[in-house]
């Protein structure tokens, strides 16, 4: 294998080893509080010490994780506070997103989704139980491609991995009295979408508002009621031996 060869080979596993971490770190697999060290994440994935390294140091640059005590990281808690000062730029953002998409959007995508909306808004308890988490990154993920800016894309790149773990937080601690938030949701989805199929931008975009900081409001509530009680997956448990 020659040195380019060897480079490539290092930074694949590198950019594997920080996709596995980061996405581990999202979905709370490796909760808020975490402590990392290069030592123990080589155990667990079977390689050096350098992927590892600059697995971290890339989680760091995404403010996933920050530096501990003797050469360590610790995953970054997620505070109420962070979450009101990170959602109003997603606002600001999305619904910028939304002005310069609303006319590129492929309607059929759309109606799809409304389809599929009203047959889950019309099984609410089937729905509580099975959350198409799906249909909403869709919706978001429409509005966001379609907007032909790809300096707005790359800014909303930079804050979806928070966001994603924040959102988090409403997918794995709703509490069971909390999940007629669920259909909540999905009407304001579907308003959304609707407004989206109608070219109603002003519909569209005071619709999107309603959702997000409905949303924003929602994690933060779980959040501050301190009933949360992360649990590590079962590969990350030993984490803090």
């Amino acid at each position: 294998m020659n040195r380019l060869a060897d480079t490539n080979h290092f930074q694949g596993i590198q950019q594997q080893l920080y996709r596995s971490i980061r996405d581990s770190i999202v979905e709370l697999e490796i909760p808020p509080g975490a402590r990392l060290t290069i030592e123990k994440l080589r155990r667990i994935y079977g390689v050096s010490s350098t992927p590892v390294r600059g697995a971290l140091h890339k989680l760091k640059e995404d403010g996933l994780v920050a530096p501990g005590a003797a050469k360590s990281f610790y995953v970054k808690e997620i505070l109420e506070n962070d979450v009101r000062k990170l959602f109003p730029i997603r606002l600001v953002l999305e619904k910028l997103a939304l002005s310069e998409s609303i006319n590129r959007i492929d309607r059929e995508i759309i109606s799809n989704l409304i389809v599929r909306m009203r047959r889950h808004l019309s099984e609410p308890e089937e729905t509580k139980n099975k959350v198409p988490y799906d249909i909403d990154y869709r919706l978001h993920r429409e509005i966001l491609n379609n907007c032909n800016n790809e300096y707005l894309i790359e800014m909303m790149s930079k804050i979806s991995i928070l966001l994603a773990r924040m959102r988090n937080v409403i997918k794995y601690y709703l509490l069971e009295q909390q999940k007629d938030w669920i259909i909540n949701e999905m009407e304001e989805h579907f308003k959304i979408a609707q407004s989206i199929l109608e070219g109603d931008l002003e519909k569209a975009s005071a619709a999107l508002e309603v959702h997000l900081k409905h949303s924003m409001n929602m994690i933060c509530s779980i959040l501050s009621s301190n009933h949360i009680d992360y649990a590590a997956k079962e590969s990350f448990a030993h984490l803090e031996d």
